[in-house]
C-alpha cells in the first residue's frame, strides 16, 4: 500500500473513533437500561450482595466493550497491512488504547498518527466507563440511605 497522507490517517482515525464510541454508547445504554429495570427493595446483606453483583457485572460488561473496541483498532491495523498477524495488532492496540504504550511494538512511521488517536480514544472511553460506574455507585447509595428509584 502507498504511503498515506496526514488527511488519510485523520479520516481513518475519525471513522474508527466514531465506530468505537458507538459501540461503547450501545454497551453503556444497555447497562443503564438493565440497571433501571432491575429495581429491588433488598436490604441488609441481600442489598450488599445485590449492589456488589451489580457493580461487578457492569464492570465486566464495560471491559467486554473495551475489548471489542481494541479489536476494532486491531482489525483496522490489519486492514491496512500494518501488522502481519492478529496477535501483534491486538497487543499494540491494547497497549495504545490503555495509554500504556510500552514501545516494544510500533506502527510503521507512515501510520504513526493512528497510535495517538488510539490512545485518545481509549482515554475518553475509559473516562466514560468510569463516569458511568461512578453514577451507578451513587444511585446504589453504597454509603447507606435509600436507593434512588
Amino acid at each position: 500500500m502507498e504511503q498515506p497522507d496526514i488527511q488519510m490517517q485523520l479520516v481513518v482515525s475519525a471513522i474508527v473513533i466514531a465506530m468505537t464510541t458507538f459501540v461503547h454508547g450501545v454497551f453503556v445504554a444497555a447497562a443503564a437500561a438493565v440497571f433501571r429495570a432491575s429495581k429491588s427493595n433488598a436490604s441488609g446483606v441481600l442489598r450488599f450482595l445485590r449492589d456488589s453483583a451489580v457493580l461487578v457485572l457492569i464492570g465486566l460488561w464495560l471491559i467486554i466493550a473495551h475489548a471489542i473496541e481494541i479489536a476494532i483498532w486491531a482489525q483496522t491495523y490489519l486492514y491496512f497491512d500494518l501488522f502481519e498477524t492478529l496477535e501483534p495488532a491486538l497487543y499494540f492496540a491494547g497497549a495504545s488504547y490503555t495509554t500504556l504504550g510500552f514501545g516494544d511494538v510500533l506502527l510503521p512511521d507512515a501510520w504513526r498518527l493512528l497510535s495517538g488517536a488510539t490512545a485518545a480514544n481509549g482515554l475518553l472511553l475509559f473516562g466514560l466507563s468510569a463516569a458511568f460506574l461512578f453514577d451507578v455507585a451513587g444511585r446504589l447509595h453504597l454509603g447507606g440511605g435509600k436507593r434512588e428509584e
